[in-house]
């Protein structure tokens, strides 16, 4: 609804970000199919459509059948008309996505880079930011900005890096990550950015929760498309809500934890086993390999039990238990449905779409969402 007193650019404005989400959602519409839902008249469509035609943002897509008169024209978003960086800061590397409006993966690049607290650094990272902005000759006028998932606590309002644990970062300003580049930056937790990127690929869900599973168990809480935060910025650490109590050790140092019995750690039985060894001796049927997955499944499905009494919404599947676990789908969905009360199907468990890219494509969305919010 438009507010009273409200100057005539800022309908205009108001009245353009409507059609825009509208060509999101519905990929072709007639400029008489906006008129009709949004509520506007005919000349005022057509303006804003020549408008977003003017400057490469929408395309005419092809004509309807007639019923007497002019064929209507279709209207859709023209998706690469602006595109977004996203990167994904860890202690070792840096991944690197180029996506377009629709959340579409143009490039990926990981560098191998230890993470520096420097100025140096983060010039660095501007310089493999203008390499693949060349690489893929991309006109930076289009790039809307640089979408940073980190792992660690980010205080929006204060405009602060609260903590970053792995990385051993405490209180670093945005602004100081801001002034090494020459795009506009946007920085949030790397778990609620995939978690916002895998809710963006299924287009049918507006509330969901993504669960993170790595060496260690995070995940995100998305709430009417929005990523919610919490109080203190810690919603979705559902790796330290305890489901064992006074059970394992966990590496926080409190007990029963859910990371001390679904980590990916869990499944690394021996001394510098890695993960697809663990699934290689279970597809060979060992023993004690199925008694463990077995184990680790009836937990992982009380964690998704709860999420789901929790939130009532969809839960989806990520990190790099992903690639491992969609074999396993089955499975778990029967664990989890022996243990729900309502006897709701378990077909609202997913899988990550994205997988080991999602962090950086939910960071670059970052700035697609604000583009076609603001």
């Amino acid at each position: 609804m438009i507010k009273k007193g409200i100057s005539n650019l800022e309908v205009k404005n108001y009245n353009k970000k409507r059609i825009i989400n509208l060509l999101y959602q519905q990929n072709e519409v007639t400029r008489q199919d906006i008129s009709r839902i949004l509520g506007l008249s005919l000349p005022t469509v057509t303006q804003v459509l020549k408008e977003l035609c003017e400057i490469g943002l929408v395309k005419e897509a092809g004509t309807l059948a007639s019923s007497g008169g002019r064929k209507p024209t279709l209207n859709a978003i023209q998706y690469d008309a602006r595109l977004s960086v996203g990167i994904e800061i860890t202690q070792g590397s840096i991944r690197m996505v180029l996506i377009d409006l629709s959340g579409k993966v143009l490039d990926h690049v990981v560098y191998p880079k230890s993470f520096e607290n420097t100025g140096a650094y983060f010039d660095a990272v501007g310089d493999m930011v203008d390499r693949q902005i060349r690489k893929n000759g991309v006109d930076p006028d289009t790039v809307l900005g640089i979408g940073f998932a980190i792992p660690g606590i980010i205080s929006k309002h204060e405009g602060l890096v609260e903590f970053l644990p792995t990385l051993g970062v405490k209180g670093l300003p945005l602004r100081k990550v801001e002034e090494h580049f020459s795009y506009r930056v946007m920085v949030d937790n790397e778990a609620n950015l995939a978690g916002l990127a895998e809710i963006w690929s299924i287009r049918h869900l507006n509330d969901a929760v993504f669960l993170s599973i790595n060496k260690g168990v995070g995940g995100a809480i998305i709430l009417s498309d929005r990523i919610y935060d919490g109080r203190h910025y810690r919603a979705g650490e559902f790796g330290h809500m305890t489901i064992i109590k006074d059970g394992k050790e966990c590496s926080c140092g409190k007990r029963g934890c859910l990371e001390a019995y679904c980590s990916t750690n869990v499944l690394c039985v021996s001394e510098g086993e890695e993960l697809s060894d663990f699934f290689a001796r279970l597809k060979e049927g060992e023993r004690r390999y199925a008694q463990i997955w077995d184990e680790y499944l009836a937990n992982l499905s009380v964690c998704i039990n709860n999420i789901r009494m929790i939130f009532d919404a969809d839960v989806i599947i990520g990190g790099r238990i992903q690639q491992y676990i969609a074999e396993y789908i089955d499975v778990l969905n029967q664990k989890v449905r022996e243990r729900n009360s309502f006897s709701d199907p378990a077909e609202y468990i997913h899988i990550s779409k994205y997988g080991e890219k999602a962090s950086a494509v939910g960071g670059a969305l970052l700035l697609v969402n604000d583009f076609l919010n603001n």
